[in-house]
């Protein structure tokens, strides 16, 4: 069998080929400078004498990653001399030697597998005389029987890791100078895309001389992308309009040599590089690699904005079948049937256009802990251990701090500490400014109508722009069109697990009690305190025979002015009578400023408030399934119905008890309220989940398909006693970051 070495494992290039080349199969031996040793199939030992008693004999192919940084060229020459003399006496078939472009002359205009790599070493900087000073040494002096192949890559990036800006930009005294203008080339390529590659370049029988690899787009690929792109700063350039001309004069009466004046014109290289025959030979395209996000809402933006700066350099595609208008579910042109009341969070709480629901609702961000499930699947385990894991994380992005932990009161019962967004917050496109990043490409009004897919590989998306249909093709797809519209989209494209009708859940909510003696209930003050413009909140979650419940205080809802505000924020209602109602109740408006802007809390309107419950409706409960009527789009609508079950009253009753034993020995004065069931509080309440959620573990919902990751809260298997669009995000955090490749 034949076996690979690789010289310099530990180096940021290498980072990961092992794993690929074992992954694929490969036998491989990694080796890197260090003391004599070997773990498993790790070796280390001097570098200059690669007679290492611990290498084996029978590598058919090295890669040498190898450069001694910080040495001389003379040095770095010594030691591919030993390396020479390691492949000759192993009889080594093949050596892959990673170069660089930056071998090719500063002024080529064009560049291809075929183009002299420059001359003299000296004309070039420090890392590139190196590449040069090898290079050339290679083609000279290798012997006969070892195939010297040169992999040329351009500037290696991979996510998560911080890059030099050594040689592209000096940031000083808060400014920003690039080294060289907007049209300076600096071609890119991926590291994983490297290695992809390498890998078959490895198993190619006849390989080429010489392998270029990066993207060839000559007119994206420059320095000044680079760094916009990289850093999100927009560099002080430097004019060659001035430094060319001068560089010449110096050349002209001897100061400069010609090695200084070839760096100069360096700076402002504009090459044409063209790898199209090593993408032929090795049968893998070089291109950025293109993400499509389907969908700007609330997930959609937090993905796209996630996205643009964990993969700066990559093209981001952000789909909507709105625009920046935002638009009902009637307006939009969708079609639900409400099957069984009551459930109108459905057709009432869905916005499509840029922000989506999040431009017209509040949240509260809440998270999983260890208390919120007695007995988690360990599907649901996975989920909250990622909660717990990026919690702090995805509050930073709202500038946003919670350090308050669960407080437990009694068997089945405790406090659980979120954030109210803040108004001002709530739409996360405009939040996120995603209309002004570079890096996302907004496509508006554009429907996506089928997913077409082979073995779980999505290979393009059909779709209405315009009133066009067309096909459209990325390499990854994120699918955030919302928990129905996502679920209706699977099943029309025979990708949802349940083929013909999806069960789904959602909470069901009723008013409990008043509470007349104010926020303190025990030694617990559900007073909600203000951070920046968001509310810090309280609430009760229990769990009972396995359906969570929680109770929240609902405040000032019997306050004439909120009542009148909210039927301008939300109803764009304006009238004289709510001018009127505003001027009555200025006293009441003095008192909750000062509370709110000097005090930092709440107000609340006469010291009482009400106590909302809201349960995990049973399993069951409820089902969408595709309609027999179409939309607007002539796409099938959809047809949903969430029952109330025998045991729902029983489940709000046993909740009522808990909560009500609570109050009565914390001696809280309140009245109790009617009996009741609903679930047209919308705005609050609806969260559905139980939907695609049929997982065994984290692991399985991030690999379920190849290249797609449905996001929404209906990958939830419970929603808990929280409002359960925030703990999804952390499971985006986690994929992005550790798993998209």
């Amino acid at each position: 069998m034949e076996k690979i070495l690789i010289c310099g494992h530990k180096s940021f290039v290498a980072t990961g080929l092992s794993d690929l080349l074992k992954k694929e199969g490969i036998h491989h031996d990694c080796f890197s400078r260090g003391e004599m040793s070997q773990k498993g199939n790790v070796i280390t030992g001097p570098v200059m004498e690669m007679n290492n008693s611990l290498l084996g004999d029978n590598y058919d192919t090295v890669i040498n990653f190898i450069i001694l940084k910080g040495k001389t060229v003379n040095e770095n020459i010594e030691y591919i001399k030993s390396l020479l003399r390691f492949c000759q006496a192993k009889h080594v078939k093949n050596l892959i030697q990673i170069s660089s472009i930056s071998v090719y002359p500063n002024g080529a205009a064009y560049i291809d597998e075929y183009a002299e790599i420059e001359k003299d070493y000296r004309n070039k900087g420090e890392y590139a005389s190196i590449k040069v000073a090898v290079d050339h040494y290679l083609m000279d002096n290798a012997p006969d029987e070892l195939n010297v192949i040169f992999v040329r890559p351009g500037f290696v990036y991979t996510k998560n890791r911080e890059i030099s800006k050594s040689g592209i930009l000096i940031s000083k005294f808060g400014m920003n100078l690039l080294l060289g203008n907007k049209k300076t080339s600096l071609p890119l390529i991926c590291r994983e895309t490297l290695h992809e590659a390498l890998v078959n370049l490895i198993k190619l029988k006849n390989k080429p001389k010489v392998c270029l690899i990066f993207n060839k787009d000559r007119v994206s690929e420059t320095k000044y992308n680079f760094v916009r792109n990289q850093w999100d700063i927009s560099p002080i350039c430097l004019p060659s309009w001035f430094f060319l001309p001068i560089a010449r004069i110096l050349k002209f009466i001897g100061i400069f040599k010609e090695r200084h004046y070839l760096k100069v014109i360096g700076l402002f290289k504009r090459t044409w590089y063209n790898s199209e025959a090593t993408e032929k030979a090795l049968g893998v395209s070089f291109n950025k690699k293109e993400i499509a996000v389907i969908g700007a809402g609330t997930y959609g933006s937090y993905i796209a904005t996630l996205l643009s700066t964990v993969y700066p350099h990559e093209r981001i595609f952000l789909y909507d079948v709105g625009n920046e208008h935002l638009k009902t579910e009637e307006e939009i042109g969708y079609l639900s049937h409400i099957l069984k009341a009551p459930y109108e969070g459905l057709q009432k709480a869905r916005f499509f256009g840029y922000g989506g629901a999040s431009a017209k609702w509040g949240g509260q961000l809440l998270t999983f802990s260890e208390n919120d499930f007695k007995n988690p699947t360990h599907y649901m385990k996975g989920i909250i251990e990622l909660n717990q894991k990026y919690k702090d994380i995805v509050l930073s992005k709202f500038g946003l701090v919670n350090k308050e932990t669960d407080k437990k009161l009694t068997d089945g019962l405790f406090i659980k500490t979120g954030i109210w967004l803040s108004y001002f917050h709530r739409n996360l496109f405009k939040y996120f400014n995603v209309a002004k990043n570079l890096k996302i490409h907004i496509i508006p009004n554009t429907r996506i109508v089928k997913i077409n897919s082979e073995n779980r590989e999505i290979k393009d998306l059909l779709c209405i722009q315009n009133g066009r249909t067309i096909r459209i093709h990325h390499d990854y797809y994120f699918l955030t069109t919302g928990a129905f519209e996502s679920s209706r989209l699977l099943l029309n494209s025979d990708l949802s697990k349940d083929k013909n009708r999806q069960g789904f859940s959602d909470h069901l909510s009723q008013r409990a009690f008043k509470v007349l003696s104010g926020p303190r209930m025990g030694d617990d003050d559900f007073t909600f305190h203000v951070q920046g413009a968001s509310l810090v909140t309280k609430r009760f979650v229990g769990e009972i025979n396995g359906y969570s419940f929680y109770s929240q205080p609902i405040c000032n809802e019997d306050f004439p002015f909120f009542q009148n505000l909210k039927k301008l924020l939300f109803g764009h209602h304006f009238s004289v009578k709510l001018i009127t109602d505003l001027l009555k109740y200025i006293p009441y408006c003095i008192a909750l400023a000062w509370s709110m802007i000097v005090l930092k809390k709440m107000y609340i309107y006469k010291n009482e408030f009400y106590l909302q419950i809201d349960i995990e409706a049973p399993k069951g409960s409820g089902y969408m399934q595709l309609s027999a009527d179409h939309d607007k789009f002539g796409e099938p609508g959809i047809d949903v119905a969430l029952n109330i079950l025998p045991q729902t009253g029983e489940l709000f009753t046993k909740a009522r008890d808990k909560i009500k034993n609570y109050l009565d020995k914390q001696g809280v004065v309140y009245t109790e309220l009617p009996f009741s069931t609903t679930a047209e509080k919308y705005e609050d309440v609806y969260h559905p989940f139980g939907m695609f959620c049929d997982f065994d573990s984290v692991e399985e919902y991030f690999t379920y398909f190849k290249n797609m990751l449905v996001v929404n809260t209906g990958i939830l298997p419970r929603a808990g006693g929280i409002n359960s669009t925030c703990a999804v995000l952390p499971l985006v955090e986690e994929f992005i970051h550790n798993k998209m490749k």
